[in-house]
Order: C-alpha cells, then sequence, then structure tokens
C-alpha cells in the first residue's frame, strides 16, 4: 500500500479520536493524568503525520512504522469506546435502578475493577505511543509546530484534516436505520410541541455508532424534504464552534455565494430575507462545544432571523453535556444506546 494512502487512513483514525479522548479526560475515571498523556501523544502523533505527508516518504522503515502505528491507534480507540461504554451503561443502570425503586446501588457493576483494567491498558497503550514517537525520530519525521503547540495545552485543535460531513448518503449502502429515521422524522415534522421558540433534536451516541448517516438519511427523506422544500441547510460544527462562521455558512448554504461577513447582525439580515416566517431545517453536525455563552450567541441569532416556530434545528454530538447546553427536551433527545449485557 503506498504511503500516503496508508498515511490518509491513519489520519482518519486519529482525527475521530483525539476529541474522545478529551472528552473522557473530564470524567472522574481515576487516572485523569495518564488519559492527559494519551491525548497528548495522540496530537503528537498526528502532526508526525503530517510531516509524514508532507515528505512523501515511501520507504520500507516508513511502511513499517505507518503499519505499527495503525494497530497502536486502533487498540487506543478501542480502549475510549470502552470508556463511552462503560458510561453510559452506568447511566442507563442507575436510571433502571431508580425507576424500580431499588435503593441498593452496592450492587452495581464493581467500580474499582474497572479502573483497574483499563487504568492498565491506558499505561501500556501509552508506552508503545512512545515507541512509535521514538522510532519516527530514528525516521527523522519531526512534528508540525502547530499541533505540537497543542499538544502541550488544554486546546482541542481543529484538525488539519478534520472530519468535513455532508448531507449526501448512498442509502442504499445503509441497512438497519429504518427505526431511528422514523423516529426522528416524527420528532421533525410530527404532532409533538416543545413549546419552545427554538425546537433541537438532538442525536447522542459514541463515535462510530452512525449519527452522521442517521442526519443524513433524514436530511434526504422525501417527507423530509417536502415538508421543508429548499429551505435545508447541512453544517459540519467539529471541534471549533465559532458562531459567526456557522451562520456565514448557512448564508452560503442558502445562497450558493460565498459569505464572509464579520457582523454577525448584518448575517442574521441576510438569513432573514430567506428564511423569515418560513418553516427551516438546520442540522448542525458533530457538536462538541459546551460552552454556554457560545451556543445562547447562536440561539439568539438564529432567533432573530425569525422562522416559523415550525423550524427545527437538528444536533449529532457524542456528549450529554453538549444536549444539556443547547437545552434540549428529553423528548427530543434520540439516542443510540447499546445493550446492556445482563
Amino acid at each position: 500500500m503506498a504511503a500516503p494512502v496508508v498515511i490518509s487512513a491513519a489520519q482518519v483514525i486519529l482525527n475521530n479520536f483525539i476529541p474522545l479522548a478529551s472528552e473522557q479526560i473530564k470524567l472522574e475515571w481515576g487516572f485523569k493524568e495518564d488519559l492527559e498523556t494519551l491525548r497528548r501523544r495522540l496530537i503528537l502523533i498526528q502532526s508526525l503525520l503530517s510531516d509524514a505527508e508532507n515528505q512523501r516518504i515511501t520507504s520500507a522503515s516508513m511502511r513499517e512504522w505507518l503499519k505499527n502505528l495503525k494497530l497502536v491507534t486502533c487498540d487506543a480507540e478501542n480502549v475510549l469506546d470502552e470508556f463511552a461504554y462503560e458510561a453510559l451503561r452506568r447511566k442507563l443502570e442507575v436510571k433502571n435502578r431508580m425507576r424500580n425503586k431499588v435503593r441498593n446501588l452496592f450492587s452495581l457493576s464493581n467500580p474499582l475493577a474497572f479502573r483497574l483494567k483499563m487504568a492498565h491498558k491506558v499505561k501500556d497503550i501509552n508506552s508503545m505511543l512512545d515507541l512509535i514517537c521514538k522510532e519516527a525520530n530514528d525516521i527523522d519525521l519531526k512534528p508540525a509546530d502547530q499541533l505540537l503547540n497543542a499538544a502541550s495545552t488544554n486546546v482541542k485543535p481543529r484538525d488539519l484534516n478534520f472530519r468535513l460531513t455532508h448531507p449526501f448518503v448512498d442509502d442504499s449502502q445503509v441497512v438497519g436505520r429504518d427505526g431511528d429515521v422514523s423516529t426522528v422524522i416524527d420528532m421533525l415534522i410530527g404532532s409533538y410541541d416543545s413549546g419552545d421558540d427554538l425546537s433541537i433534536i438532538a442525536i447522542v451516541g459514541m463515535g462510530g455508532m452512525g449519527k452522521t448517516t442517521l442526519g443524513q438519511l433524514v436530511y434526504k427523506n422525501k417527507k423530509v424534504v417536502k415538508y421543508f422544500g429548499d429551505q435545508r441547510i447541512w453544517i459540519c460544527v467539529s471541534n471549533d464552534f465559532v458562531v459567526k462562521r456557522s451562520l456565514n455558512e448557512m448564508v452560503q448554504s442558502l445562497t450558493r455565494n460565498q459569505c464572509e461577513m464579520e457582523n454577525i447582525e448584518g448575517i442574521v439580515r441576510m438569513l432573514q430575507e430567506k428564511l423569515y416566517g418560513k418553516e427551516y431545517l438546520l442540522v448542525l453536525d458533530d457538536v462538541w462545544n459546551e460552552i454556554a455563552d457560545k451556543w445562547e450567541c447562536m440561539r439568539n441569532s438564529l432567533l432573530g432571523i425569525g422562522g416559523s416556530k415550525g423550524s427545527k434545528i437538528i444536533a449529532t454530538t457524542r456528549s450529554m453535556h453538549v444536549v444539556s447546553t443547547m437545552r434540549t427536551s428529553p423528548s427530543l433527545t434520540h439516542h443510540f444506546e447499546p445493550t446492556i449485557r445482563k
């Protein structure tokens, strides 16, 4: 396999779960420092990949390094998915026990055993990543300054090659999503009324579970197209949530023209010309922002557009903290829930 192809595949893996590592650091697993080390190692390796791509090296040593990197990063991704699964499993188990009025929560799965097991796994992966970094030095790869600086801070970088999503999907290649699609469509155009001036539907699930695909299927569904017409807008938000940029992208989607206005009021006025009094659908895909002030600015801007009350926003996210920040009603939150093993 040619090096650029392998590099691209490895970048996709890193771009998808560096933010997941950052999210797990916030949880009280008992070894936050090791998780932070893991996040920094992943960002450092991403910067090494950037240098590898620039050099276009196709040597045997480069191919071997990329092969080892892919194996380690896949292991790291599996560990982070275990964290996400365990966090969701515990929430669901506690919720079920409270629903059944069972007070004794000491019978829950042993959290100490889980911490010990995962602590060892994280340390092992960090050791392997350290070896990968040393091997990179042997083949003369140097980290890009931009990502290396990000690795030494708590800032989430907007990846150089972050996962840009779009509303287009070949539904003939998607199976087993009909029930989820119907549920979300009912939230969009059903009789349910949240009573809010801005109705936000959240699609929540772990990475790789198909949140974006579900959003795409809903976006292109015939009922949805008929209901909202041309007033459908898709925006890939990703890590760096900037209100001005998101509003400019809304204008570009509606007008098919480039929009780089600096004044938010001016952007909202342009959106009013297209959407005032109309029902529109806005999809915000891959939302990570948990800063309330940023969302409040976006929310007020959307309210300022003056769209019809039937307008809807769909937000896909991995985090319930995002759902809370956006003030989404539980009735408008759709979960991808893994089956809890008995």
